[in-house]
């Protein structure tokens, strides 16, 4: 059965790798794509999602999220330093003819949940701003929901932004914590698993080999950046599998191990935006303690390399 999923995310160098993913997942149907603020701001991350649904051959309609936390809160800065200063590497942005929906994220959300109650899988891979405005709008809205599948946090794994909070939910840990209590079914795939996954920049050569040149050089450009950047601050030769690790979960779940149980959310201190996690048989969430790598490095492999294959295996 394929599911109806609507891609909640912030665009992003690893955000574009799980687009890429989800694109071409057979058991995955992108109905929208909502943005939010994070790995840049609300004006490039919604730049950057027209302009890879251009690249990738996406048809789903793109709407924009808001450019605040639910506090009202604006960054002051965004993670150039990862992603470079656009969000995608600081490669060049044209869009020529995808255009925005005149609705906004939240509205997105609302409709598409009453045209297909029951039937739609939140994938969110940035700050869960755009949801817990969802829910503030209409009561109803939870239970309309099928499940969220939400890459952020952490339960044994250190922050990536501060020694307890991962960056989604530091970014806006009300919303995060509002949609923890709003009885949606929730996993939650963190930096327990993420960082467990690898993706080199050779591996992703093999995998774009076939690509059209435009696509490849886009792929291999940004992430060289991204590997950069994980090169000098950690050592590594590979980047960690965030957001393809969420659609990976959305796609082939028997490759992760899961707890059940509750999450919440620190909203105040030095550990404001840590996700802490009560185990409970019972309790609406999931979270992600261990993943199969290998095998879901060969999933995104299968998955992606013969879908934007040119034809003719010509360059």
């Amino acid at each position: 059965m394929v599911q109806k999923v609507i891609f909640d995310t912030d665009p992003g160098i690893d955000d574009a790798l799980a687009l890429l993913y989800l694109h071409a997942c057979p058991t995955l149907e992108l109905t929208a794509i909502t943005t939010t603020l994070g790995n840049a701001s609300i004006e490039n991350c919604t730049a950057n999602a027209l302009f890879l649904c251009e690249q990738f051959g996406i048809a789903a309609p793109v709407y924009r999220g808001v450019e605040d936390a639910i506090d009202g809160s604006v960054p002051d800065t965004y993670p150039d330093f990862v992603h470079g200063n656009n969000g995608l590497g600081g490669i060049p942005i044209a869009i020529t003819h995808r255009e925005l929906e005149a609705e906004d994220a939240t509205a997105c959300l609302l409709h598409q949940t009453k045209k297909n109650p029951g039937e739609v899988r939140i994938i969110a891979v940035g700050r869960l701003t755009n949801i817990a405005l969802a829910l503030q709008q209409d009561k109803a809205f939870a239970s309309r929901v099928q499940d969220i599948v939400c890459m952020g946090g952490s339960i044994e794994h250190k922050g990536n932004v501060s020694p307890f909070a991962e960056a989604n939910m530091f970014g806006d840990p009300e919303a995060a914590d509002l949609v923890f209590s709003s009885g949606i079914p929730l996993t939650m795939v963190g930096l327990d698993v993420t960082m467990q996954t690898t993706f080199s920049l050779a591996f992703l050569t093999s995998i774009c080999a076939d690509f059209p040149s435009a696509l490849r050089d886009l792929v291999l450009t940004t992430n060289q950046v991204y590997g950069e950047y994980h090169k000098s601050s950690m050592g590594w030769d590979a980047s960690p599998v965030h957001d393809s690790s969420a659609v990976a979960f959305a796609d082939q779940p028997a490759l992760f191990q899961t707890e059940h149980g509750s999450l919440s959310c620190v909203l105040e201190g030095e550990q404001r935006g840590r996700t802490v996690f009560t185990p409970d048989s019972a309790g609406p969430h999931q979270v992600c303690t261990a993943v199969d790598s290998e095998t879901l490095q060969s999933r995104f492999g299968e998955v992606v390399k013969p879908f934007y294959r040119q034809p003719d295996g010509s360059p």
